[in-house]
């Protein structure tokens, strides 16, 4: 008989410690995310000048959680949360050509400065994702992000407190996807 029930005992535990491993983390709850950036930046009067600039190069690293509303998906595939994105860091590099007015010459070439804008912050707002199939998740969200933003140019070093409203949405399977987001 106590071989009996340490079979049993055994196979009980045996079985919990399965229904514990199961994998219920179809829906990614943490999320990192490195971005390619592409932005306009139009001066509000910054020495003078009237133009947009076009960003040459620029990248973004942001890293959060979403935490989820409810414990099971709707209709099986739905889930609504809360975006908490604890660290977004965004550096974008412009190029600016200008031609001074007062010796103002055409086969002269333009000077050029460098700006260098940086911003780092946090991030909060609603999201939604829908796990159709397996691994793949389509997700979109708005989010707002309270930021400090800074620009360097050669030799002038400028920041203040900059407020942001941010959409956007991603697809992805596993660990790979691929979003847009605008700001």
């Amino acid at each position: 008989m106590k071989k009996i029930s340490f079979i049993l005992l055994a196979l009980l535990c045996w079985s919990s410690m399965v229904s514990a491993q199961e994998n219920n983390n179809r829906l990614r709850k943490k999320y990192r995310n490195l971005s390619f950036v592409k932005q306009e930046f139009e001066p509000a009067s910054y020495f003078g000048m009237d133009q947009t600039l076009k960003s040459n190069f620029g990248a973004a690293f942001t890293v959060g959680r979403t935490f989820y509303l409810h414990k099971k998906p709707i209709a099986g595939l739905i889930r609504f949360g809360l975006d908490a994105t604890w660290f977004d860091l965004n550096y974008t590099n412009y190029k600016l050509e200008y031609r001074w007015e007062d010796n103002y010459d055409e086969e002269e070439e333009p000077e050029t400065s460098n700006f260098h804008q940086a911003e780092i912050g946090m991030q909060v707002g609603p999201s939604v994702t829908v796990n159709p199939v397996g691994k793949l998740n389509v997700n979109a969200y708005f989010r707002f992000a309270p930021s400090f933003s800074a620009l360097y140019d050669d030799d002038t070093l400028l920041g203040n407190y900059a407020s942001y409203f941010i959409t956007g949405g991603g697809i992805s399977y596993g660990v790979i996807g691929l979003g847009v987001e605008s700001r």
